[in-house]
């Protein structure tokens, strides 16, 4: 009797650890394992062959359930896959270093990111509708959410989504204020290569016996002739310059006229 004891004690605490690994591949939840109260017993005692006949029929109800559970756990698998490529991906996006490889390796980077892209967009969408719909059927079979780590898995997949909303849309925002930041630099950097006179009073030049502006603008009224000096004959300046008139060539001599000095006045 005693041995009888020992062996239903051991394929008790073997039946134990079996049903804790299917309710962990079922994502069985805290309130449906307290339900099944023959895992409380303790008492060694109370070790019969009924209670081990309890542990078996349980298992074999696990076993059952995880069989319906696997055709859809395998959907999720394959989502949840395409659901972390597409964090990947998009991190591929943001590092233009990825493009300075040469030869097979950008080639291979290239093929590596269309494969992504056409999972993310093609294969996605198809999981996800696909799901929701076998989702909503378990929970109509079985009056129970199909769990996921614990979580309804209905739920898990709107909270993504939801999720990958908000990192888009905080995406598309940081992008456009780095876009204005870069406008508004360039055009500070187009303002400081436009042309800025230098500080002080500019020289006034007068041509042809015009009179400088009141602003000390020159008036130019056409280009000076070889041998026309500015005054033409005008009066000096009442500050001693030198009055100067120049005479042209005489053609039939050769020779030049020296330019005579007049002296200076004060008016």
């Amino acid at each position: 009797h005693e041995l009888k004891a020992q062996m239903i004690g051991k394929l008790i605490q073997e039946a134990r650890e079996a049903i804790s690994q299917l309710w962990d591949e079922t994502s069985t939840d805290g309130g449906q394992r307290a339900n099944f109260k023959a895992m409380a017993i303790t008492d060694e005692s109370l070790f019969t062959d009924d209670l081990l006949a309890e542990h078996e029929e349980h298992i074999k109800q696990l076993q059952e359930k995880l069989e319906q559970m696997k055709p859809i756990l395998k959907i999720m698998e394959k989502r949840e896959d395409i659901i972390k490529e597409r964090m990947e991906y998009e991190d591929f996006q943001k590092d233009p270093d990825r493009l300075k490889q040469r030869g097979a390796a950008l080639t291979k980077q290239l093929m590596k990111e269309e494969k992504m892209s056409r999972r993310i967009k093609r294969d996605l969408p198809k999981y996800t509708e696909l799901l929701e719909r076998k989702l909503r059927e378990w929970q109509t079979t079985h009056t129970e959410e199909f769990m996921y780590k614990g979580e309804p898995y209905l739920d898990v997949m709107k909270q993504q989504e939801e999720e990958w909303r908000r990192y888009k849309d905080n995406e598309t925002q940081r992008n456009l204020r780095r876009k204005q930041e870069e406008k508004s630099l360039e055009n500070r950097n187009s303002n400081d290569t436009h042309y800025k006179p230098l500080p002080g009073k500019k020289r006034v030049i007068s041509v042809n016996g015009s009179r400088p502006s009141s602003r000390g603008r020159a008036h130019v009224g056409g280009p000076l002739s070889t041998n026309q000096v500015i005054l033409n004959g005008s009066r000096a300046s009442s500050r001693g310059r030198s009055h100067v008139s120049v005479k042209p060539q005489d053609k039939r001599s050769g020779s030049s006229i020296r330019p005579r000095t007049a002296p200076s006045s004060t008016w």
